[in-house]
């Protein structure tokens, strides 16, 4: 995952689980994309795992990943003014 470029930048990692009925790709992008509807600076995705479920006719019906998804934390307008 990507570290921010400036010093003193500090990343925050989350773990998810994305699913789709489609595929893993898209179960990752699930993931990404709802995140990114609640958190800001998203700057990379790890994907950990993957499974899916089988129906009883063998065929893959949910495409599951478990993914890090790493995103810069924002310093507040006081640390921003003491930094200058």
């Amino acid at each position: 995952m990507a570290m921010e470029d400036r010093a003193g930048g500090v990343v925050k990692v989350i773990e998810l689980v994305g699913s789709s009925p489609s595929s893993f790709s898209d179960a990752v992008r699930n993931a990404v994309k709802t995140a990114a509807t609640t958190l800001r600076n998203i700057k990379g995705v790890d994907v950990i795992s993957s499974s899916a479920d089988v129906d009883d006719n063998g065929d893959l019906v949910n495409y599951k990943v478990n993914v890090k998804i790493a995103f810069v934390l924002e310093a507040s307008a006081a640390e921003a003014d003491a930094t200058g």
